[in-house]
């Protein structure tokens, strides 16, 4: 099977692309500059989704899309351009794959798109979401919805179109690790405001293991919630991974104003989130290998 991966230069992208050439896959890579391969099974092609430009030849023989495009929304203050980018760069890559795929008429029977478990909304509570619950009325629900509505066009074409709805990714060398790790190392408390609120989470590779169950199984359809089953706060976390660095903290969390008065209307990313339901994933027959934070950090 030959797979076209959008957003293949990111962290997941990156995991996947290894992960999916150790079992076999042939790989055709999208990324916004000529990159060479070392590796017969993987071929690099430019795109541009502003210039509305994909090599052609990047379709040949590909039986499935892989969509893992879109501007990281934690990098940077929610500014009236960057919520912009934010979202264009999520509907724009899909917009440019359809045009391609249905002008062409490229023989693609598997559509694999990412959104994320903001969907339900910026709030904590003790609900637990499942796929049929409400969209949220903030800024990420509407990006999560818009993203969603945009990928599922291939499904209205006939198209095998899975979507998924993915909490926090957790591995040792990117995701929310990453980033907290050089503070967790000094001893500072990586918890933020009550530390109460919910993280939806999934180790990077049960994700990389569910996209290979994906693909073998043309049973799986729809939108399904990306998580692990252990619904932890950020409390939790943060004790978690100070153990994983054999590290303790007597500093307490920093306060929610402090992270409101820095990130502005971004901070509800990290002061807000509730439990998310993997109920339907698992009834697809998948088995996660780390569904603890404990496994995911310890192991």
């Amino acid at each position: 099977m030959k797979i076209l991966i959008a957003g293949a230069t990111g962290f997941v992208g990156t995991y996947l692309i290894d992960y999916l050439l150790e079992k076999g896959y042939s790989i055709n890579a999208l990324s916004r500059s000529k990159q060479v391969s070392h590796d017969k099974n993987l071929v690099y092609f430019r795109w541009d989704i502003y210039q509305q430009y994909i090599e052609t030849n990047a379709f040949e023989n590909v039986d499935t899309i892989i969509n893992l495009t879109g501007a990281n929304i934690g990098e940077k203050r929610w500014t009236k351009e960057r919520k912009s980018e934010i979202i264009s760069s999520r509907i724009k890559s899909i917009d440019l794959l359809y045009q391609y795929v249905s002008e062409n008429k490229f023989s693609i029977n598997t559509f694999i798109s990412s959104s994320a478990v903001g969907y339900y909304g910026a709030v904590t509570t003790d609900e637990m979401f499942k796929e049929t619950a409400e969209n949220g009325t903030d800024f990420l629900a509407t990006v999560c919805k818009e993203w969603e509505n945009t990928a599922m066009k291939f499904n209205d074409i006939g198209i095998r179109t899975v979507i998924l709805r993915k909490g926090v990714m957790v591995g040792k060398d990117g995701g929310i690790v990453q980033k907290l790790a050089p503070l967790a190392k000094l001893g500072i408390n990586v918890s933020l405001g009550s530390g109460k609120q919910f993280l939806p989470w999934i180790d990077i590779r049960d994700l990389v293991k569910l996209y290979e169950l994906i693909l073998s199984n043309s049973k799986i359809n729809g939108i399904y919630n990306t998580v692990s089953s252990e619904n932890i706060t950020m409390n939790e976390f943060s004790k978690t991974l100070f153990k994983s660095y054999k590290m303790r903290t007597i500093l307490p969390n920093a306060p929610a104003f402090i992270i409101r008065l820095l990130f502005g209307e971004m901070s509800v990313m990290f002061l807000e989130g509730s439990k998310v339901s993997n109920e339907k994933l698992k009834k697809t027959g998948f088995s996660f290998e780390f569904d603890t934070i404990e496994k995911s950090l310890l192991l």
